[in-house]
């Protein structure tokens, strides 16, 4: 009897191979019968085969369909809706076979009639499949509406907004309330915590993993593997989650910041916040401007500025600017909506060329103190819906100004000092908007208590003999402090007055300081020799599928990739060493290679742990030069671009091969240890 058991089990695992077909046949069947009516076409041969193959379909969809239920693990009302309309569909697609065979008139009368019939019972039959399958709610969900960004990880609830998430994604499908697989239902703590037929899955026995942990551990081809074979797998960085809730002894009602934390698992779960402010929607939503465009604008008396370095977001100021028109505005309406911070100060600027604002929608800062304008302008400036910041210090408006300010959802400070608005009136209006800041009476405080970061002037990761690195802030009475040596700086680090000659290889590290005022952030630049040019470069093997970039070409495009490994830049190769030969038209001295890698341990990717280097003048006959090995990494890592230096005595060379030693497996300290890791290269430079 056990062994008959099993095969109805086996027989009713095809169910999924069989369902689809009738839905595919029966469709196509429809349409054919459609087409053969508009041509009165009288061969009828191809009409009774698709009909025919429907109703077969349909019989062995129904047949491992009711085995497949019989196996339990769904809701009994929802299988039972589902099973006879199933076979309420296949009797009418039986019937339908039968009655294209018949040359009645009565069947030919009610064939049209019964089809549609069928196709009615065929969505609902399929819609009910889907429900018991992915839930009541897969198909008519506002899935958008699930997603909660998560800006600040540390008060977020560890259960609810970061463990639900991954078994609504993963583990919910084969386990909700219509189709309870074991018996075990992941949709909230009461059924978690109920656990299924082999009890709960929280719990460790033994000193062994928790049940939910071993499946997940198992091997994929395990049948007790989960998510099964076949379904979308835990991530790195999910499974880590997970085990990191089950040693918080799977809190359902604790917050991160409760909780004990590694710096791995904070790394991964500070991937989770989102930037919801208005900068950050904005800087994922655009584009960068061409250097071109920016470069002829302040060759034009523009002073245009990238918010932050290699940021798409611009500050555009024209402040003291005399003669200014609306043509001048205009020029920047190429890229107006890069454009977040105005300064249009103690210019000629007025209501007129006020018309022109709601082109730039995107503003968050707008200056326009010691203006033309009047309370007119705010009719235009009501309708920037991203503004935070409206400085109208010296301006002729009246509180005839409010009515806009309140339209304006975002605004969190408006300077209205020297105006004609009176205390009294301001009073009234701070009531209504009670976190409007509304009246300042120093100038200095028109800018943040915060310096924005400095930045390097059309920034580059690579020279050839040398570069002056000009570096810049926004507010030009700013001061600049920075070092050559690693060392964060301070100010007694090197004051930045001219720019700064590098002939060779440097780390720049640079910060902004202003008296008053809190500093800058300290701002990391690596600024690396190019070397030699690579005539040419060629690899053994073909980098992984998903990560080719441009092929060998990558390697001395002089293009570096960045932390998102998905750029495009970057070579990858997984479980195995990437080996590559440069070729030089002529020979040449050499005495350094240098790879560019990436370290990302959440997703597989570990630095190189070694390099060999050999050399040849004609392509036969290699020397190896220099062996580097370097140590497996014995703790979690933070995310890095790096370059290695492999140093040698000077050597004369036509052809240099290398290889980058990939560390072949996570170290036993990671979630998934022995897991096949990645090595990623973006760049080789020879000096």
């Amino acid at each position: 009897m056990q062994q008959i058991h099993t095969l109805y089990i086996h027989i009713g695992n095809l169910h999924p191979l069989f369902v689809h077909l009738p839905i595919g046949i029966l469709s196509f069947a429809f349409i054919l019968e459609i087409y053969l009516k508009i041509k009165k076409s009288k061969e009828t041969d191809i009409a009774k085969l698709a009909l025919g193959l429907a109703a077969i379909t349909a019989l062995f969809s129904l047949g491992t369909g009711w085995l497949l239920g019989d196996n339990g693990g769904y809701d009994e009302q929802a299988l039972s809706r589902h099973k006879w309309m199933a076979v309420a569909l296949t009797v009418c697609s039986v019937l339908l076979f039968i009655l294209r065979t018949l040359h009645q008139k009565w069947s030919s009368k009610i064939f049209f009639p019964i089809f549609i019939i069928t196709l009615v019972l065929l969505g609902i039959t399929g819609h009910l499949g889907g429900n018991m399958t992915h839930g009541d709610d897969f198909l008519f969900q506002d899935k958008s509406s699930k997603e909660v960004a998560i800006t600040d990880i540390n008060k977020a609830k560890v259960y609810k907004d970061v463990v639900q998430p991954i078994l609504d994604t993963k583990c919910v499908s084969c386990h909700n309330a219509n189709k309870a697989k074991g018996e075990l239902i992941l949709t909230s703590k009461t059924f978690i915590l109920a656990g299924g037929e082999n009890g709960s899955v929280l719990d460790s026995i033994n000193g062994e993993q928790a049940s939910l942990l071993g499946r997940i551990h198992m091997p994929i081809e395990d049948k007790l593997h989960m998510p099964p074979k076949g379904k979308v797998q835990l991530t790195a960085e999910e499974i880590n989650l997970l085990e990191w809730w089950m040693k918080n002894n799977n809190c359902f009602d604790c917050t991160v910041n409760e909780t004990n934390t590694t710096a791995q698992t904070k790394a991964i779960l500070k991937a989770l916040e989102k930037d919801t402010t208005s900068i950050g929607i904005l800087t994922a939503s655009l584009d960068p401007v061409p250097l071109e465009w920016v470069a002829k604008m302040n060759a034009n008396g523009f002073s245009i500025l990238p918010l932050s370095e290699k940021s798409p977001l611009l500050i555009v100021t024209l402040a003291n600017r005399k003669g200014i028109t609306s043509k001048d505005i205009k020029k920047l309406e190429d890229y107006a909506d890069n454009i977040v911070e105005l300064n249009l100060g103690f210019t000629d600027f007025n209501d007129d060329m006020a018309m022109l604002l709601p082109n730039f929608k995107n503003i968050i800062k707008l200056q326009l103190q010691k203006t033309k304008i009047t309370s007119k302008a705010l009719e235009e400036v009501e309708k920037l819906e991203f503004l935070e910041s409206l400085n109208l210090y010296g301006t002729a408006v009246t509180s005839d100004i409010f009515k806009h300010l309140k339209k304006l959802q975002k605004l969190k400070k408006v300077y209205l000092y020297q105006t004609a608005i009176q205390n009294s009136e301001l009073a009234n209006l701070q009531k209504e908007k009670p976190q409007l800041i509304t009246k300042h009476l120093s100038d200095t405080i028109f800018n943040d208590a915060v310096l924005n970061n400095p930045f390097i002037v059309n920034a580059t990761d690579f020279f050839n003999t040398e570069i002056d690195v000009e570096l810049t802030h926004v507010f030009k009475t700013a001061n600049i402090f920075y070092t050559l040596d690693g060392t964060e700086p301070d100010t007694t680090s090197t004051k930045y007055t001219a720019p700064i000659k590098l002939t060779d290889s440097k780390t720049i590290k640079f910060y902004a300081h202003k008296k008053d005022w809190k500093q800058s952030s300290v701002v990391t630049a690596n600024i690396k020799k190019s070397g030699l040019k690579l005539d040419s470069i060629w690899l053994d093997k073909k980098p992984h599928e998903n990560y080719k970039g441009d092929g060998a070409n990558s390697l001395k495009d002089l293009k570096r990739g960045s932390i998102n490994f998905q750029d495009g830049l970057w070579l990858a190769y997984q479980g195995e060493n990437l080996n590559a030969t440069i070729a030089f038209n002529e020979p040449k001295e050499i005495s350094t290679v240098s790879v560019g890698s990436l370290t990302k341990p959440t997703s597989w990717i570990f630095n190189p742990i070694g390099y060999k280097v050999w050399t040849s003048t004609n392509n036969k006959d290699y020397t190896l030069i220099k062996t580097v090995k370097l140590p497996v990494p014995q703790k979690y890592v933070d995310d890095a671009i790096s370059f290695y230096d492999i140093t040698f005595d000077k050597t004369v060379a036509k052809y240099v091969k290398v290889e980058v030693v990939n560390i072949t497996k996570n170290p036993a300290w990671h979630p998934n240890p022995g897991g096949k890791s990645w090595v990623f290269v973006d760049e080789i430079l020879v000096n």
